[in-house]
């Protein structure tokens, strides 16, 4: 499952994140079917690593897998941190495959967070 967030910018003093999670069956070279999506917004006065996490587990609720999102997703955190943090298995992207799926849920969120904000 890839995750992104998009909204770590303030806009008139908060933080309007959107948390994109996709449920995927990738091969090491590409994506292979696109199985679930879910967009999860969060308005929050600061994005601290605790505020993600929590977007991070409820995007992901009820979805499979383990959860791959870039490292500065997550402050940069090594993987085995934030699986502690998450209380599942997660990963930095490694393969093309897991690439792709990443820069899938980062359009994915990108754009949830532009229809919420208008523009």
């Amino acid at each position: 499952m890839a995750v992104d967030i998009s909204g770590r910018h303030e806009v008139e003093g908060r933080y309007h994140m959107v948390c994109a999670a996709v449920y995927l069956d990738i091969s090491p070279e590409c994506i292979e079917r696109v199985k679930a999506v879910k967009i999860l917004p969060r308005a929050t006065e600061a994005p601290d690593i605790s505020s993600v996490a929590d977007l991070i587990k409820a995007a992901s609720l009820c979805l499979p897998g383990i959860i791959v999102a870039e490292k500065g997703d997550m402050y940069n955190l090594e993987a085995w941190r934030v699986s502690s943090i998450l209380g599942r298995e997660f990963k930095h992207p490694e393969s093309i495959g897991e690439r792709s799926a990443v820069e899938l849920a980062h359009h994915i969120s990108l754009a949830g967070r532009r229809l919420i904000l208008g523009g």
